[in-house]
């Protein structure tokens, strides 16, 4: 089944994918929110050093499923989870898995940007500082090479002691991702991280991703269909709650083996 991608969607500009193993593996997961059996039976890998996408209309599950990766619906107290989501030999799902330590191995970062309504440099020093690090210099260094990562470094340098409120959404998005990096995690998880964005930063925050892929595994949910299919390795479809489809960005988006899938990215729905 070869399908016309909506608004001429036919770009792949990321590095083509490559059979790189498999670092978190989801094996049945199911979601519920009380009665709401919000994900429904999601077994799928994610590959090492690679973007993988999640795609479906708003309500299908995408961001609950993220969310699970790293624990976070252990906040919401009508949520419980089901399943095996492994991760290097271990299943995160248990509830005697060290939360704490797994957040930091798996870094989240929202939709809306949210940094800490203080310094720029007190952004990516507080959850060093939470997890006992002290050296001033050490502090400084982390917080010169996170800046740097996320090409933001240059633009705040002079600025590191001003209020981080006081940068534009953009610049507070990576910021946000830097954050995230201080800790020095495995995978970035990032819900919709460029929906809030005008299209120059939202391209900022694209080549960012395809930067880091060389040392993080990245999984990011999106609506925009475009932007899967310029960054992402692999992309998986949800609907209704239910993993429809999986597979290399560049089949899933050119050969669809679901009609679903196939009439989601053509624009039939959603």
């Amino acid at each position: 089944m070869v399908v016309q991608l909506e608004n001429n969607v036919s770009c792949f500009t990321g590095t083509p994918a490559v059979d790189t193993p498999v670092l978190i593996d989801a094996e049945n997961v199911n979601i519920y929110y009380g009665d709401n059996h919000a994900v429904k039976q999601v077994s799928m890998p994610i590959h090492e050093k690679s973007i993988t996408a999640l795609i479906g209309p708003s309500g299908c599950g995408k961001s609950t499923f993220i969310r699970t990766i790293n624990r976070m619906n252990d906040l919401i107290a009508t949520a419980r989870c089901e399943g095996n989501i492994d991760y290097h030999g271990v299943n995160i799902l248990n509830p005697k898995v060290d939360v704490v330590q797994l957040r930091k191995e798996i870094g989240m970062v929202f939709q809306q940007p949210n940094p800490f309504p203080k310094s720029i440099s007190e952004n990516i020093q507080l959850p060093l500082k939470f997890t006992g690090e002290r050296n001033k210099k050490k502090l400084k260094e982390i917080t010169e090479k996170c800046l740097r990562q996320v090409g933001l470094w240059d633009e705040v340098k002079d600025r590191l002691d001003r209020s981080a409120t006081g940068l534009s959404g953009g610049q507070q998005q990576r910021l946000c991702i830097a954050r995230a990096l201080a800790l020095k995690p495995d995978v970035i998880l990032l819900d919709e991280p460029t929906s809030a964005l005008d299209p120059v930063s939202s391209s900022k925050i694209e080549e960012l991703l395809l930067e880091l892929k060389k040392d993080y595994t990245i999984v990011i949910v999106t609506h925009n269909m475009q932007q899967a299919a310029r960054i992402a390795d692999y992309t998986a479809f949800f609907y209704q709650g239910e993993l429809v489809e999986f597979g290399t960005t560049k089949t899933l988006f050119t050969r669809p083996e679901k009609k679903n899938t196939a009439d989601y990215i053509s624009g039939r729905f959603g």
